[in-house]
């Protein structure tokens, strides 16, 4: 018995020092996954904010609507504008176990065309999750966003009435964002390494357009006469 003492205090020893282990990997888990606080029209179990490298694949993209050119710039009454995506952050929401992955865009507006926004200001947009492994064969257009990327975008935005409901649970998306993206498809005009990329078919206004400066003449063209 007095040989075995010194073993029993090593093994009770060795488990406190896995359990502190684990725990400090659970402390620095939620640093780094820092959790965005909902309001309470939102049951949701959680939204935290993720690494790119923990987006899953198969998540869901949202339907697209059949809608006319007319309608993309009319329907939910999108601002317009011109700027530069500052930031992207990827979020992870889950719905009572269904886990959905969101992207966060940041863009300062340099150029604004409809809507009451201000030169300047930073709308936080969100859209379908950007980064999956399976957007790498770039399928749509958000897929090719990359920060410090130009372009024009059309994103509209959420008053109360804009809830996400899954599986039970409600997330109302004016607490993660205060504009979105309805599709990953139609709501940006992008200035690419290869050049002006939108979904033409789309817009049968601008299908011949191939530079971003010519969609902002356009932009400013059919705003300015409306007005």
């Amino acid at each position: 018995m007095i040989e075995r003492r010194p073993y029993q205090r090593l093994k009770w020893g060795a488990g406190v020092v896995l359990a502190v282990a684990a725990g400090f990997m659970l402390f620095t888990s939620n640093i780094w996954n820092e959790r965005i606080p909902l309001s309470t029209d939102s049951t949701a179990n959680s939204v935290h904010i993720i690494d790119e490298s923990e987006i899953r694949q198969g998540t869901s993209q949202e339907n697209v609507m059949d809608m006319t050119e007319d309608e993309l710039f009319s329907r939910w009454n999108p601002v317009v504008v011109k700027g530069t995506v500052e930031n992207i952050r990827h979020i992870e929401i889950d719905f009572n176990g269904e886990l959905e992955y969101q992207s966060l865009l940041t863009i300062q507006v340099s150029d604004v065309y409809h809507g009451d926004v201000q030169t300047g200001q930073e709308l936080v947009v969100r859209a379908d999750a950007i980064g999956r492994a399976e957007q790498e064969e770039h399928t749509d257009v958000i897929s090719h966003v990359h920060q410090g990327m130009e372009g024009i975008f059309t994103p509209i935005p959420y008053d109360d009435e804009f809830i996400w409901e899954q599986n039970g649970e409600t997330l109302r998306l004016r607490d993660i964002a205060d504009y979105g993206f309805p599709d990953g498809e139609r709501y940006l005009f992008l200035d690419t390494p290869s050049g002006l990329l939108f979904e033409r078919d789309a817009y049968p206004s601008l299908q011949d357009m191939n530079s971003l400066d010519e969609i902002e003449r356009w932009m400013i063209s059919r705003f300015k006469a409306s007005e």
